[in-house]
């Protein structure tokens, strides 16, 4: 008789392992713990002074980050993060659900987009350049930025991600079977995002026919890709690429059982298609401070009205800004964030990119490796993840 493979074996197949996600506990206010990933308004200190008013002493995915905006606090921040973390653990901040996936709804200004939560396979996955591995890096990986995030994780008892990942589902045939039942679905979180981010709505996924469905839908992508490349990383490179540093430096140590199922190995994620009609694709632009625009576009030879491509004009930023300490760069979602900024001062440069063409991720990654770091956004700035699911990362 023919061996049926079990649910555990078909997702196996394609890196995912099914989690057990924690969410807001009663009496938590989904609207004050959800808070938009800790990369984003980091020149805009002010936005984040408002969300720590918003907040107030409830509990928050603010205490268990370190916006990027507030990095001056990175000393006293990493041991009270980790301290909050096993507060509220073990204060019932926290619900536990069943294992299973979550269908994410997220209604933002570009219309609604839809994602799927799960554990990704760490072993799957190799951030350099050029790795034809299942999981793969978008953009350049920089390494220097990585031991901080390893620290945290290394003390961490969870994680909270803001990671998205991008499937080639140009048929949409993985979207076509989670929304077919979507009304079958427990809805788990369903709340108003502060501060623009619109709202959210989240159903757990945890049918075995349900979950076959979906690991049958992956295995036919992963089957389409032809080279075996399903996940294209979209946001939170760098933090996933620490969860796979940090599980590198334990498994050595673990025996093979243990190396097979240790909350470790694997990673959070929201996976979502790249043709999702509600995900928007737009260039990161740069904003020089510290400059004089004229000067620093004559010495490095360039039209900060009309720039070449970023593959060809960040190599000479990067040259041009290590001989030139005092002059910061800063990665700027949205034209007009971008451009109000720059007008704030006279030594500030705004460097805007035109229009990005989602289509050429998959092919680019696949013949070169991979883009510049920050090449693209998924969404403008209010339409990033914001941090809500966690999950145990220690036995």
């Amino acid at each position: 008789m023919k061996h049926q493979q079990s649910i555990q074996e078909m997702f196996a197949k394609v890196g995912v392992a099914i989690p057990k996600i924690l969410l807001p506990g009663r009496g938590v206010k989904c609207e004050k713990f959800a808070v938009i990933a800790c990369d984003q308004h980091s020149a805009e200190p002010e936005y984040w002074q408002k969300v720590e008013e918003i907040v107030g002493d409830a509990p928050s995915a603010l205490r268990l980050m370190l916006p990027e905006a507030w990095l001056d606090r990175q000393e006293e921040s990493t041991d009270k993060i980790v301290e909050t973390m096993h507060s509220y653990l073990e204060n019932n901040t926290f619900r536990e659900l069943d294992e299973g996936l979550i269908l994410v709804h997220r209604m933002t200004d570009s219309g609604m987009r839809k994602g799927l939560m799960l554990a990704l396979d760490l072993e799957q996955y190799d951030f350099s350049k050029n790795a034809k591995t299942l999981i793969r890096a978008t953009e350049d990986t920089v390494v220097e930025r990585l031991p901080a995030r390893v620290a945290v994780r290394e003390k961490a008892p969870l994680e909270m991600p803001h990671v998205m990942v991008l499937i080639d589902d140009r048929m949409n045939l993985l979207g076509s079977v989670v929304e077919q039942n979507k009304e079958a679905y427990r809805v788990v979180y369903n709340f108003d995002l502060m501060l623009g981010g619109g709202h959210l709505r989240g159903r757990l996924i945890n049918r075995q026919q349900d979950l076959r469905d979906i690991a049958n839908a992956l295995n036919t992508l992963l089957e389409q890709s032809g080279d075996g490349f399903l996940y294209a990383m979209g946001d939170g490179n760098h933090s996933f690429a620490a969860a796979k540093l940090y599980w590198d430096s334990i498994k050595e140590s673990l025996t093979p059982e243990q190396r097979q199922h240790h909350p470790a190995r694997y990673a959070l994620a929201e996976i979502v298609n790249l043709y999702d009609r509600g995900l928007t694709v737009e260039p990161i632009h740069r904003l020089l401070m510290g400059v004089d625009p004229r000067q620093v576009q004559r010495e490095i030879g360039f039209d900060a009205a009309n720039p070449p491509s970023l593959q060809e004009l960040q190599p000479k930023l990067d040259s041009w800004l290590a001989e030139h300490p005092q002059a910061k760069l800063e990665y700027i979602h949205g034209e007009e964030e971008c451009r109000a900024l720059a007008a704030q001062a006279p030594d500030r440069l705004a460097i805007i990119f035109p229009p990005f063409d989602r289509k050429s991720i998959f092919s680019v990654v696949r013949e070169k490796g991979a883009f510049v770091r920050k090449s693209f956004s998924l969404g403008s700035a209010n339409e990033k993840r914001y941090y809500l699911e966690c999950r145990k990362i220690v036995e």
